[in-house]
């Protein structure tokens, strides 16, 4: 049960045989973390299929059947939230979850538009940027400066 007092939430434990639990709350960060471990799970899953090592056949199909089973109560926990009507983002969804017929959305990354200047590029010095510690004591950009000027010297 979730009480308030004087504008803070805090969570009261339930008592029930055997000792005290507390409530799980469903919202959209429960569902992303659910989501989370079925990708974590599907990558175990692939990790135990491909590059364990085990005596016979059988004991890699017990232990994938036992992660399986661990997976498969997680997807049915999501997909019961999602049909509540928890929200999500679909680039939240593991991969396995994911539509078939739905392309990933990739975001694309603006590219910067190339200016060419009359002198040619600027130096490494003049593309920084200012500090409002530069010309003082905390300026140690001017001691990286100096550092390498004596080490190209040598």
């Amino acid at each position: 049960m979730l009480l308030s007092a004087m504008g803070t939430p805090f969570l009261i434990e339930t008592e029930v045989p055997g000792g005290f639990m507390a409530a799980v709350v469903a919202d959209r960060y429960h569902l992303k973390s659910i989501h989370e471990e079925i990708d974590l799970f599907d990558r175990k899953l692939a990790h135990l299929m491909n590059f364990e090592k085990f005596d016979s056949d059988a004991e890699r199909e017990l232990a994938a059947r036992k992660m399986a089973v661990k997976r498969e109560t997680l997807v049915k926990t999501a997909l019961r939230l999602a049909a509540e009507g928890v929200e999500f983002k679909q680039n939240e969804l593991p991969r396995s979850l994911r539509p078939k017929d739905v392309p990933a959305a990739v975001a694309a990354v603006p590219e910067e538009p190339k200016v060419e200047s009359a002198v040619g590029q600027l130096s490494r010095g003049a593309r920084r940027h200012s500090t409002p510690y530069t010309g003082t004591s905390l300026d140690w950009q001017a001691s990286v400066r100096e550092y390498m000027q004596k080490k190209n010297k040598e």
